[in-house]
């Protein structure tokens, strides 16, 4: 077995590197191919009948770099025929808001009542009628780096005006300010900025919001705590059984998907409903174990119509090497 690894921009901590670490644990060769070099056509060409599938993590810092991944990344599955992992349509619901919510309501899952508006008046005149607050987000962005409770109209009507601009060919969008690290600094997000569309949710209160997690048959699942306003991106964790109702919406999902790898950001509400935020392919995993029970790390196995834990660290790796463990099993099948 031998397999290709996509290198990106070679960031020290990229998941590319994850991904070297849990093949040289596994003693499984690999090759690193470098599909945002000039000459990325013939990198791939070079190892194609050299690798017998490749592990793939999509860029996040910006919409040009996401796009031109998933570009490259198309005529490699498709055209040239090489498996990836994760697979091509689940990796289209990462990092993209837009996409997501007309997935997830095109298969009737519950979620906030969400709007993709690429016309601006159908955006103005929708903020005149809703209530606020209201969430405006970009497809793009993590931690909730891109997201924003909106309490009045006015400013709610701004994000729109500078999101459309006054003209099509003169459009600079709307852009997001954060703080850089601990500094006291703020720094635009110009890689995320809505230009041409936006992205409203009706808000709603919640208590916390699950992280839900299914790589192959394993499953996994912890609160994510509000800090503030926000649940993503507050590191605050809960460490609690998850409600085994999610693991069946998520398997269900997975099911009707066919993907491999997902996690899932579920809204609890302080009345008690359970609505999907997002689904991401790929997802932070910092430490060795994404569920703890009874302080226990682990994770579930769904056997025979009933989930089983397992007790031990499985998220090794940012959990690639679980992914790399269940891409392995889906070519073995495959031969």
């Amino acid at each position: 077995m031998n397999l290709g690894i996509t290198i990106g921009f070679r960031n020290p901590k990229g998941r590319w590197i994850q991904y070297k670490k849990a093949c040289q644990k596994m003693g499984i060769n690999h090759t690193e191919v470098d599909i945002f070099s000039y000459d990325w056509l013939e990198n791939v060409n070079k190892v194609k009948d050299k690798i017998d599938g490749l592990l793939v993590s999509p860029p996040c810092q910006n919409i040009e770099e996401y796009d031109i991944y998933m570009e490259r990344l198309y005529l490699i599955n498709h055209e040239i025929g090489i498996p990836i992992y994760p697979s091509y349509n689940e990796l289209k619901l990462y990092e993209n808001k837009r996409y997501c919510t007309s997935w997830l309501k095109y298969h009737n899952y519950l979620i906030p009542d969400t709007y993709v508006f690429v016309h601006k008046n159908q955006a103005l005149e929708y903020i005149k009628k809703t209530q606020c607050p209201i969430v405006i987000k970009a497809t793009i962005g993590a931690g909730a780096s891109a997201v924003h409770i909106v309490k009045n109209k006015l400013f709610a009507k701004w994000i729109v005006n500078q999101a459309f601009g006054f003209h099509r060919l003169l459009n600079f969008g709307y852009v997001s300010w954060v703080r850089y690290k601990k500094y006291p600094i703020y720094i635009p997000l110009l890689g995320s900025s809505m230009r041409h569309y936006v992205i409203i949710q009706k808000f709603i209160p919640i208590k916390w919001e699950w992280r839900i997690i299914k790589i192959g048959e394993s499953y996994f699942g912890h609160q994510k705590l509000l800090k503030g306003k926000y649940a993503s991106g507050s590191d605050r964790v809960g460490w609690v059984d998850p409600p085994k109702h999610l693991f069946d919406l998520i398997r269900d999902i997975c099911n009707k998907g066919n993907f491999n790898s997902m996690a899932m950001d579920i809204f609890e509400s302080i009345d008690g409903q359970f609505y999907i935020n997002e689904l991401q392919s790929m997802f932070g995993s910092y430490k060795d174990s994404q569920m703890y029970i009874n302080g226990k790390p682990g994770r579930y196995i769904y056997k025979d119509g009933q989930y089983y834990f397992e007790e031990g660290y499985f998220n090794i790796f940012g959990s690639c090497l679980l992914r790399v463990e269940h891409f392995i099993s889906i070519l073995k099948q495959n031969i």
